[in-house]
């Protein structure tokens, strides 16, 4: 019966029936307190459906609660650590809601998480994370990067990027832009 639920709240995602797989999700969840399943897929299916449909309402007012997107999130990847997706969603929608600072603290639990677990390979979280964290810098300072903020985030980006591009740390990838005389 869950496998059925959670196949039929997918097929509503798919079929951009955002808030009928978060119903579903819901549901879910309230019987399987236990299942990180429900909760990461009622936080998927509501963060799609704030980036789809928008998430105000005819007065202005926000339709999803994001502070309870990013909790049922965290109480996923607080429920099962190991959970690479998890952690990547989580810290993904941080940076989502502009909470730079708290979705970078993730990125590096993620980034941990990827050294202890040898035959996983998170880097491709990380590329476009740099991307994301680049253009909330440029936004937030509008595009000046010698802005205080810009500068503490930029380093931050670059490393992202390098690890997304599949290196280990910024000194290994600083290895190959060095000029070999």
């Amino acid at each position: 019966m869950a496998d059925d639920e959670i196949t039929q709240a997918a097929q509503l995602i798919a079929q951009g029936d955002f808030t009928g797989a978060m119903q579903i999700f819901e549901s879910y969840s309230e019987s399987n307190p236990d299942d990180p399943v429900g909760f990461h897929g009622w936080a998927e299916a509501a963060l799609f459906e704030i980036q789809v449909n928008g998430n105000l309402d005819g007065k202005g007012n926000d339709r999803i609660n994001e502070g309870q997107i990013a909790a049922y999130y965290r109480r996923a990847s607080s429920m099962d650590p190991k959970n690479p997706e998890y952690l990547a969603s989580y810290a993904k929608a941080l940076l989502e809601f502009d909470r730079i600072s708290m979705s970078v603290r993730e990125f590096r639990k993620l980034k941990a998480l990827g050294e202890e677990l040898d035959d996983l390979d998170v880097s491709s979280h990380f590329y476009e994370a740099a991307k994301t964290l680049i253009d909330l810098i440029d936004l937030k300072t509008e595009f000046d990067r010698s802005n205080p903020n810009a500068r503490q985030f930029i380093p931050v980006a670059l490393e992202f990027a390098m690890l997304g591009l599949g290196f280990s740390s910024t000194d290994e990838a600083m290895e190959y832009l060095v000029a070999e005389e």
